[in-house]
């Protein structure tokens, strides 16, 4: 399981999720997503990969949270 370090709360429905995963963001290309899933029983969701910083391990994503698995996603704490 990768590690949530940072979340904000853009608006509404919106969040943005920083999330501990160096492999992924060492080889991040611009456009690229990632499949992402709440526990080992979860829904497979793609989500884009808005930002990448590859020197401290971190990719960014920005959700909408508006269906069961992004509003789990998105209920999920910084840590």
């Amino acid at each position: 399981m990768f590690q949530i370090v940072d979340k904000k709360q853009l608006s509404e429905n919106v969040y943005r999720l920083e999330v501990q995963a160096p492999r992924i963001a060492k080889a991040y290309r611009p456009g690229q997503f990632a499949i992402l899933r709440i526990d080992e029983n979860g829904e497979r969701i793609p989500l884009t990969i808005a930002q990448a910083k590859p020197l401290e391990g971190l990719i960014t994503f920005i959700i909408q949270a508006i269906g069961f698995t992004t509003r789990r996603l998105c209920g999920m704490k910084a840590g």
